[in-house]
């Protein structure tokens, strides 16, 4: 009986220390909240802002985790309560989260961001901020020299020579059932003689190299202007807006007011011009995402 007793003791005890290994609580009292970052160079930035402001307005700590590979595994990671915050992205509420008639598809900026805050705060109970200030969205881009030879300024002018043309795609571009390829080819009236599936790093070789003729891009990506490409203008509109905007769950909005503030500080903060800048920092010029926000928050006054 003592034996049992004891292992129930050390077993208790175990369960004690893992639970107080897990505190998510620093040594002044503050919550210790985590900021779910994507592969890409924006949202690690804006985790950077978040953090920095937070840390140096509050007792609190942010704790970021980057890398995560797919938008769905943050979404399901915030619901979950394993994160607390992440940069979340207006048209991903096209994607599949929603029944169909609960969407009405538009480009409209204002209407897409509205759904979204809606949506998202109604199913997942999330408070989706207003934009940071600046879009992420896809685009085709050309090589400028490409451009100029072949008359092209748009999307639809890629009519004529497309079946021509090899097309160097993110790979999940392909599959995306709202601005995918497929329904780019319905909406444009013209398909790409092939379309590779390729990682971002490759795409930007591959058409510096010649092996392929066009490729998605980003639109804050610097490397558009650093590989002397242009985008084409989406003249049908067909790519919805992709607004940026920092995301958190309404339990964190009510039980810490003053994160909720410093949030709400962060809106309209960074332009799309200015992301593209930062993130060419990083990107191009290998500064640590940490030392760049703090260098703009510093210019905006925001920090010391």
């Amino acid at each position: 009986m003592k034996k049992i007793s004891m292992i129930l003791s050390i077993g208790l005890l175990a369960i004690f220390l893992v639970a107080c290994g897990n505190n998510d609580t620093n040594e002044a009292g503050g919550k210790i909240f985590k900021f779910g970052a994507q592969t890409y160079t924006d949202p690690k930035l804006m985790g950077q802002i978040v953090k920095q402001l937070i840390e140096d307005q509050t007792i609190h700590e942010v704790e970021i985790t980057e890398d995560i590979q797919a938008t769905p595994q943050v979404i399901g990671a915030l619901e979950k309560e394993e994160f607390d915050f992440a940069l979340m992205f207006s048209g991903e509420v096209y994607n599949n989260y929603f029944d169909d008639d609960e969407i009405e598809f538009t480009t409209d900026a204002e209407a897409t961001m509205q759904q979204a805050q809606d949506l998202f705060k109604e199913h997942y109970g999330f408070v989706w901020y207003d934009t940071a200030g600046f879009a992420n969205q896809y685009g085709i881009a050309v090589k400028e020299e490409f451009a100029e030879e072949n008359n092209l300024s748009t999307m639809s002018d890629l009519a004529p020579i497309a079946a021509n043309m090899t097309m160097g795609a993110d790979s999940t571009w392909r599959e995306r059932e709202i601005d995918g390829y497929g329904p780019y080819r319905e909406a444009y009236g013209y398909e790409f003689k092939d379309v590779l599936g390729m990682d971002t790093s490759l795409m930007y070789e591959g058409i510096s190299g010649g092996d392929v003729d066009v490729i998605t891009a980003y639109t804050v990506d610097p490397h558009v202007n650093e590989n002397n490409l242009i985008l084409l203008e989406d003249d049908l509109q067909f790519f919805p807006p992709y607004e940026g905007s920092i995301v958190t769950r309404e339990d964190i909005v009510e039980e810490y007011p003053e994160v909720a503030e410093i949030l709400d500080s962060i809106v309209g903060i960074i332009s799309t011009e200015e992301m593209t800048e930062l993130i060419g920092e990083v990107d191009l010029d290998g500064r640590s995402t940490a030392e760049v926000a703090k260098e703009f928050l510093q210019e905006k006054g925001l920090l010391d």
